[in-house]
């Protein structure tokens, strides 16, 4: 081979090799996808496929369950009755944005009288009280309730927000005829409150829950009060030692 030709074989040769280079640049920048919470696998700084490290998506070893500390069945009239669930989410640094649940009301022989279905979100290191109202059993008595999560949980980072909603100022008043409980709700934020709803419950001396009842406050203004009360028509058929009052609510996006 000439010296010519080995000269223009080297050339052809870098520049070849130049322009294999851009390409491979080129097409790997255009195709190239990063590790992310969104790719199916596990990569990165994640604790599992998509979820923890520096993902939204919590994984489940790393959250402890929702604990359902009771569930019971209150009759507010004939054949009617409330149900309510008190659940804990325990984790500091996750919480459930929704999730689907299920109660359902039985007689003794355990045949199915009534259920109702809803969603609740469950804050970080919260208590939640999920109550349904007036089931109807018709002429049949109710015996007990059952309660599920009927959708995933799934987990979410969050963190636990300072409470800006404030029950002060509880007081049961009229226990041996017509009960009735009054409270004022300070909202301690320098914004509204909308749609807080409370739900208070009642219990006996052995600390058993014998009564709920619920309400709905449209608004309570920035550092306003708002005074709520709830009543029932027959006094209860044990006495009242103590009751607690909680109000769920959403605050507002800054």
């Amino acid at each position: 081979m000439s010296w010519g030709s080995h000269r223009r074989n080297t050339i052809i040769t870098v520049f070849s090799i130049i322009a294999l280079l851009i390409i491979g640049t080129y097409l790997f920048n255009v195709l190239y996808v990063p590790p992310n919470c969104f790719d199916g696998k596990q990569n990165a700084a994640e604790a599992g496929v998509d979820c923890g490290g520096s993902c939204e998506l919590m994984c489940k070893h790393q959250v402890i369950e929702p604990i359902v500390h009771w569930r019971r069945l209150f009759e507010v009239a004939p054949g009617v009755y409330n149900v309510l669930a008190y659940i804990e989410n325990p984790n500091p640094t996750a919480g459930v944005d929704e999730v689907a649940y299920k109660f359902g009301i039985y007689d003794d022989q355990n045949v199915l009288l009534q259920e109702r279905t809803g969603s609740v979100k469950l804050p970080p290191k919260s208590i939640v009280p999920v109550i349904e109202n007036t089931l109807a059993a018709g002429k049949l008595n109710a015996a007990r309730v059952g309660f599920d999560f009927t959708s995933d949980l799934v987990w979410k980072r969050r963190e636990s927000e300072v409470p800006v909603i404030v029950v002060q100022d509880e007081e049961l008043i009229d226990e041996d005829s017509n009960p009735r409980i009054q409270a004022i709700l300070q909202n301690t934020d320098i914004v509204s409150v909308n749609n807080v709803r409370l739900v208070v419950i009642l219990y006996d001396r052995n600390d058993d829950a014998i009564a709920s009842s619920s309400t709905l406050v449209d608004r309570v203004p920035a550092n306003g009060r708002v005074p709520v009360f709830f009543t029932w028509p027959n006094q209860f058929s044990t006495s009242i030692a103590r009751f607690e009052i909680i109000p769920i609510y959403e605050r507002s996006p800054r």
